[in-house]
C-alpha cells in the first residue's frame, strides 16, 4: 500500500485506487477516489479539506443521522400537547416524506428552496411553507444542542417575509349563519372562542372542573396557556352560557366520566378542520379562519368599551401588538379621530390669523 501525506490531509492506495483520509473532530474519514490516478486523489483531498474547513462534514455519528431522526426528537420535546399535534401532522404529510431520509449534515439552502417551491405548487402560501419549515428549523437546533451533538451545523433557512396580514373579521350577521351551519359539538367550541377571543389551543384542553356556571367564569390552567400564567375569562349570558350548559346536560345524562368540555362523545376534540370548513362554505365565508375569531372577539371588546387591559387578560395578549398588527379600528374610531383632527385645524388656523 503506497501512501503519501499532504499536510492535513493523506492520500494512499487501496490496491489499485487511490484512497483520501482527513480527520475531523478527531475521527478519521476516508473516502475513496474511485480512480486509479493519484491527481483525481488531491482533488477529493483537497475538496474535503475545504468541507472540513467550513464545518460541512463532521465526524462521529453526526455524520450519518437522518433528518427524520431530528424530526422524531423533536416530537418527543417538552413542547404542548396542542402544538405536538399539529406539528405530527405536518411532519408525517409533508416534512417527513421529503426530507426524513436525507442525512442532515447534507441538508442544503437549496434544498430548502425545492421544498418550498413544492408546496407553493401544490397551492400553498408562502407563510403556510414557513410555518412547516420553522418545525424542521427547530429539529436542526434541538439536534445541535443535543450531548453529543447530533447537528454541528444549522444551514441558512430561507423564509419569505409574509407582507399580507390576514384581516379576516366575522359579522354578526354571518355570526347567526356559521353558529347555525356547525354540528353542534363544535358550537359551543365556537361560540366561546367568539366571545372570549381565547386560542383554540387553550380551549381544547379545558375540563368540566374549569367550568363554574355560578361564578360565570372559566379558569383556565397555567400550564394550558400560551403565556404559562394562569387566568379567567368571563361566561357571558346568551349563547355561550346556553350552550355550555347543554353540553354539560348531554355529559351528565351521557358520559358521566368524561371530563372534557369541548368533545365528541365524551373523547375530545383534537382536529376539526373538515366540520369547520364545510360550515363556512355553508355560511358563505368560505375563506374564514378560526383565528379570525380572536381578532373578532378582541374587536368587539373594544367597541363595547372594555378598557384595553381588561382585553388582554380575557384573550391573553402580552402586549397590544395585535391590535396594531391587525389594525383593529372601526368606522366609529376614524369619525372621532377626523373630528379631532379638524378641530385642531380651525384652531391652528384661528391662531394664526391672530
Amino acid at each position: 500500500m503506497a501512501k503519501s501525506s499532504y499536510g492535513s490531509g493523506t492520500i494512499f492506495q487501496r490496491g489499485a485506487i487511490w484512497w483520501v483520509q482527513v480527520c475531523v473532530d478527531n475521527k478519521k474519514i476516508r473516502r475513496s477516489s474511485k480512480s486509479t490516478k493519484k491527481s483525481e486523489a488531491l482533488k477529493l483531498r483537497d475538496k474535503l479539506l475545504g468541507k472540513k474547513h467550513r464545518r460541512e462534514i463532521t465526524g462521529g455519528p453526526a455524520e450519518s443521522v437522518l433528518i427524520g431522526e431530528l424530526l422524531d426528537d423533536t416530537l418527543k420535546s417538552d413542547i404542548e400537547e396542542s402544538t405536538r399535534y399539529i406539528w405530527k401532522l405536518v411532519v408525517e404529510k409533508n416534512l417527513r416524506p421529503f426530507f426524513g431520509k436525507i442525512r442532515a449534515a447534507r441538508l442544503s439552502t437549496d434544498l430548502l428552496d425545492d421544498y418550498r417551491e413544492k408546496r407553493i405548487a401544490e397551492g400553498r402560501s408562502h407563510s403556510t411553507a414557513n410555518r412547516e419549515l420553522s418545525i424542521l428549523r427547530t429539529a436542526f437546533h434541538n439536534g445541535r444542542k443535543r450531548s453529543p451533538p447530533k447537528v454541528h451545523i444549522v444551514p441558512y433557512f430561507p423564509m419569505v417575509k409574509e407582507t399580507t396580514v390576514r384581516k379576516g373579521f366575522l359579522s354578526d350577521e354571518i355570526y347567526t349563519k356559521l353558529r347555525d351551519s356547525l354540528e353542534h359539538e363544535l358550537k359551543p367550541l365556537f361560540v366561546s372562542a367568539y366571545v372570549t377571543g381565547i386560542r383554540k389551543g387553550e380551549f381544547l384542553p379545558i375540563q368540566w372542573s374549569q367550568v363554574d356556571f355560578d361564578g360565570g367564569v372559566i379558569a383556565l390552567e397555567r400550564d394550558e396557556t400560551k403565556g404559562r400564567e394562569a387566568r379567567t375569562v368571563p361566561i357571558l349570558d346568551g349563547d355561550m352560557r346556553d350552550l355550555l350548559l347543554a353540553s354539560k346536560k348531554e355529559r351528565d345524562e351521557s358520559w358521566p366520566d368524561s371530563p372534557w368540555v369541548f368533545n365528541r362523545g365524551g373523547e375530545r376534540i383534537k382536529d376539526f378542520r373538515g366540520g369547520w370548513e364545510k360550515a363556512c362554505k355553508e355560511a358563505g365565508v368560505p375563506d374564514l379562519n378560526f383565528h379570525d375569531l380572536r381578532r373578532t372577539a378582541v374587536r368587539n371588546m373594544r367597541r363595547d368599551g372594555v378598557p384595553q387591559v381588561i382585553r388582554m387578560k380575557i384573550s391573553g395578549h402580552k402586549t397590544d401588538s395585535m391590535e396594531r398588527r391587525y389594525n383593529i379600528v372601526d368606522d366609529d374610531d376614524l369619525a372621532v379621530a377626523k373630528e379631532f383632527m379638524e378641530r385642531g385645524m380651525k384652531l391652528r388656523k384661528s391662531a394664526a390669523a391672530l
